[in-house]
Formats: C-alpha cells, structure tokens, sequence
C-alpha cells in the first residue's frame, strides 16, 4: 500500500500531526502565513494588470484621437465650428 518514498513520508507527518499538538500549531502558522501570502501576491497581480490596462486605454485613446483630427473640418466643412 505505501510503497513509495512519498507515500512513506505523507504517512510518517500524518503521524506526527495527529500526535504532536506542536507539530499542528507549526503547520497552523504556515499555513497562515502562506494564506497571506497568496493574497498579498493576487492583490499586487490586480493592481498591476489594472494599470496596464488603463495605460492601454489611454494610450490607444490618444492615438484615435490624433488620426482622426482632421476628419471632421475636411469631410465636413458645414459642420466645422
């Protein structure tokens, strides 16, 4: 049945955990610790990819807006103001 190493070794710490109250406080802490973590690191990724993404849009904005600048006054000369 547990014929491999890791097999051998995911025993021996489900031993130790169920046995060693201080063994669960040590992996309660990690595991806390690793939570915040993955959420300090998934804010980060939010705000970053929302400011390349404003920066996309205003970047393309601006460039819409200056090839289209002299549209209106030479196709339209009636609505020029």
């Amino acid at each position: 049945m547990i014929k491999s190493p890791i097999g051998i070794l995911l025993a021996a710490a489900g031993v130790i955990l169920a046995v060693s109250p201080d063994a669960r406080k040590a992996v309660r802490k990690f595991a806390v610790k690793g939570t915040e973590w993955m959420l300090d690191l998934n804010d980060q990724l939010k705000a970053g990819i929302k400011e390349v993404k404003l920066v996309n849009v205003r970047s393309g904005n601006d460039e819409i807006h200056a090839s289209n600048g002299g549209i209106l006054s030479s196709e339209q000369p009636h609505i020029d103001q």
